[in-house]
């Protein structure tokens, strides 16, 4: 047992309250002690109180405020988004100052070691643990490719698979290691409570729901719903061009044809064999908006 028993999460959004639920779940079963959940407005502290969780207002550009917030914290989970990355750093000054033994950076979704220089929007997270190691606060970090519950509902990325309709870049046959939310937070939190620090400090752990590739998981959508799947293949010439240009929809349509697979079979889930995870088709049915 790693022995770490208070948490906090950063963040209580798309990943963030999924990993809250689980740790609550392990604090109701006696095996957490405290989850504070840090948040950057009021809103939300009354259900989260409600839950167990110890919701906790921060200024993120306050040394003293994070200092307070972390203090007598085991494990820091960050599960903040793109957008305000940049408070990473000064939270694991302030993690680092108050004796947290671990900081988890919110480097959820793809490779963001060996995808660095192919895909410039995993760099800025990249570059964290790199800060982490010149300060000495040990890390976990954990790849787990595209959230299958989530993102094919997002008509915004080009998924709408609720009206029917999806587009893809390329063929669409490139593979995918996929894995749904829900899975992402059971496997944090039992790393995170149950390895030993010598098998979880410094360590990259590499989760994987389902590997196959978006056309496959359509065709068993369209199989299992008896709905049909309206599919627009974009030339993948077209969907690179935008991409270098920072268009962010197609950053995303070019993870699942070229960027989607990292690692190989052997090298997921392997800290945890009674994993068990979902499956595409599964997590992408179980969505809760």
């Amino acid at each position: 047992m790693s022995g770490y028993k208070n948490f906090a999460v950063v963040g209580a959004g798309l990943i963030g309250k999924f990993i809250i639920d689980e740790l609550l779940k392990e604090k109701a079963a006696g095996k957490v002690d405290t989850v504070v959940v840090l948040t950057r407005s009021a809103g939300g502290k009354d259900a989260l109180a409600e839950k167990g969780a110890k919701p906790i207002v921060v200024d993120y550009s306050s040394s003293t405020s994070l200092q307070s917030a972390l203090h007598g914290i085991d494990v820091v989970i960050s599960t903040i988004d793109g957008r305000a990355i940049g408070v990473q750093e000064p939270l694991s000054d302030a993690a680092k100052a108050v004796g947290v033994k671990l900081f988890v950076p919110s480097e959820f979704a793809g490779d963001t070691i060996n995808r660095a220089e192919e895909v410039p929007a995993y760099a800025p997270k990249n570059e964290l643990r790199k800060h982490l190691e010149q300060i000495g606060l040990p890390w976990a970090a954990f790849f787990t490719g595209p959230f299958s519950d989530w993102i094919l509902h997002q008509a915004f990325l080009g998924f709408d698979i609720d009206n029917g309709k999806v587009e893809v870049s390329g063929t669409g046959d490139g593979v995918v290691s996929w894995t749904s939310r829900i899975d992402i937070a059971r496997y944090v939190v039992y790393a995170t409570t149950v390895l030993p620090p010598s098998k979880l400090h410094n360590r990259v752990f590499k989760i994987q729901g389902e590997r196959t590739s978006l056309n496959k998981v359509l065709a068993q959508y369209q199989v299992r719903t008896g709905k049909k799947v309206d599919i627009t293949y974009l030339p993948l010439e077209e969907v690179e061009a935008k991409a270098k240009a920072g268009d962010v929809k197609s950053v995303i349509q070019l993870l699942f044809q070229l960027y989607g697979e990292y690692g190989t079979d052997e090298e997921m889930n392997v800290d945890w064999p009674d994993f068990n995870p979902q499956t595409g088709v599964d997590a992408i049915l179980s969505y809760k908006a």
